[in-house]
């Protein structure tokens, strides 16, 4: 069975324009420590600023995200997208002057333009022909470009200019994402039609879609206390950084194992199974096992957060083939991954992250039950939608 799902007519092909101002939208994701941490280093933010402003960049991101789904039309998209990408240009370049609460502020602002742009590469996404096989493509060019300017911002800009030099890459690189713009599709094909009397969302949806948010808040609820909890199981400093890359790199090879085999799949065998070896995971980490152990399990889970990933879609669209559930994915994915540091963070002691692994298992052991619950309810409806 393939993981393939009916297209919208016509269905959207791969446009580079589009993933390229996708991956600008996210970047962020994966540089916050370096950028505010820079900026607390500068006395421009405090500690408690830090999570805030973490915290406001990524909800308004997903928040922006999932009412673009549902008000902004795909028509004029070229000129939508290019003052998106000018404003998250602006943000990141007003950033260099900002300090405390206007800082925070603009790190808001900066995620409700990003948060613009991620909607037009979901709209791609959940319109093409193969979802997983985009989704996938998407989600390691991502990750690709986050560690690559993880590893080169601190060796070149920051070198001379600190933290405002990183400030005014990120600027230059959203101008690239306005140019992509220009050469991108003028607008999506319209969406399929709900059926007569059907209004906003199936309720099997919102289920799935609060199951991707629990996942997501499971995932990095682990991931921001990854060195404490490292370190409370006996790693050096060392260890720990080794672990984070294994991480790191093992969430490449996820992405593009579902690239490269994910047509060969089962949505709901996918996410399950994947769900089931997690809560071995944080049963096996909450041992505090040590040394290569650790790092060993760090890499797994690393791999299977990437992996899972391209599968919801497949899923939501084969709950809604309407393939409006599946434009909400992003808002889901992002409210999760700032939900979840941020009650964890209530949890945890000064010196001790075992309170977030016991908010991730929770969060994962909900999303497991409700993921098991809407494959079976869909399959009550009859045989389950092919790729699901």
């Amino acid at each position: 069975m393939t993981a393939s799902v009916e297209a919208v007519e016509p269905p959207q092909p791969l446009n580079f324009a589009i993933l390229h101002i996708g991956v600008v939208a996210l970047l962020i994701a994966g540089l916050q420590p370096l950028v505010l941490g820079g900026l607390a280093e500068a006395g421009r933010l405090t500690v408690a600023g830090i999570g805030l402003a973490a915290t406001a960049e990524l909800l308004a991101l997903g928040a922006v995200c999932g009412l673009a789904a549902a008000l902004l039309r795909p028509t004029h998209l070229r000129a939508k997208l290019a003052a998106a990408c000018l404003a998250h240009a602006a943000c990141n370049l007003a950033s260099v002057w900002g300090a405390d609460g206007v800082l925070i502020g603009l790190r808001a602002l900066a995620g409700a333009a990003a948060g613009v742009m991620l909607w037009s590469t979901i709209g791609m996404i959940s319109r093409s022909a193969r979802p997983e096989r985009q989704a996938g493509i998407f989600i390691t060019g991502q990750t690709l470009a986050q560690l690559l300017l993880a590893a080169l911002l601190p060796r070149t800009v920051m070198t001379a200019f600190g933290v405002d030099g990183a400030l005014v890459a990120l600027a230059f690189i959203s101008l690239t994402a306005a140019v992509a713009a220009l050469a991108g599709p003028r607008s999506f094909a319209p969406l399929p039609r709900p059926t007569a009397g059907a209004s906003g969302l199936p309720p099997l949806a919102w289920a799935a879609l609060l199951a991707v948010f629990l996942y997501m808040a499971f995932i990095v609820a682990i991931w921001v206390y990854l060195e404490p909890l490292a370190a409370a199981a006996g790693l050096a400093p060392a260890q720990a950084h080794d672990a984070v890359a294994a991480a790191l790199a093992m969430q490449v090879l996820g992405g593009l194992a579902a690239t490269l085999i994910g047509a060969r799949l089962r949505a709901s065998h996918v996410i399950i199974t994947a769900a089931v070896i997690n809560l071995g995971l944080v049963i096996a980490l909450s041992a505090h096992p040590a040394g290569l152990v650790f790092i060993g399990l760090v890499a797994v889970f690393g791999f299977l957060w990437l992996f899972v990933l391209p599968f919801y879609t497949v899923l939501l669209i084969g709950i809604d083939p309407t393939r409006r559930s599946a434009m909400q994915l992003g808002a889901a994915q992002l409210l999760g991954s700032s939900a979840g540091p941020l009650a964890a963070a209530l949890l945890v002691g000064e010196s001790n992250a075992d309170g977030a692994m016991i908010l991730a298992g929770v969060c994962l052991a909900a999303a497991l039950v409700l993921f098991i619950g809407v494959v079976m309810a869909l399959a009550r409806r009859g045989p389950l939608p092919s790729g699901v």
